[in-house]
């Protein structure tokens, strides 16, 4: 058989793909937080949903320094981050550089520059 491939080379190719995608390496999106986890690790772990579906996220805790608020399911933000795939699980999901969160149909930075 021709052009076999494994399953990290299938999810390297995939992954190339996301970060040559200039859109996806600068990327706002705006969503409501849900199954947020605050790990030992310091890395926050969650999900952004609308009407229309889900978006796997992680901030990692080096981006989370300036972080004003303490995330919350329900709340409402805008996530300045960038897509990729996770290459363990062969999964795709928002890597969050800054979060602010939207309060009265605007938002507020949530960091400090």
């Amino acid at each position: 058989m021709k052009n076999v491939y494994s399953i990290r080379q299938v999810n390297l190719y995939i992954s190339n793909m996301f970060r040559q995608d200039f859109m996806l390496n600068r990327i706002y999106v705006k969503g409501e937080v849900s199954n947020c986890k605050y790990h030992t690790s310091g890395h926050i772990y969650f999900s952004l949903k609308d009407d229309s579906g889900s978006l796997a996220c992680v901030m990692f805790a080096g981006n989370r320094s300036g972080l004003k608020f303490q995330m919350q399911n329900g709340q409402s933000v805008i996530v300045l981050g960038s897509i990729s795939v996770y290459e363990r699980d062969g999964k795709y999901q928002l890597y969050a550089r800054e979060i602010f969160r939207m309060a009265w149909g605007c938002y507020m930075r949530s960091f400090r520059h």
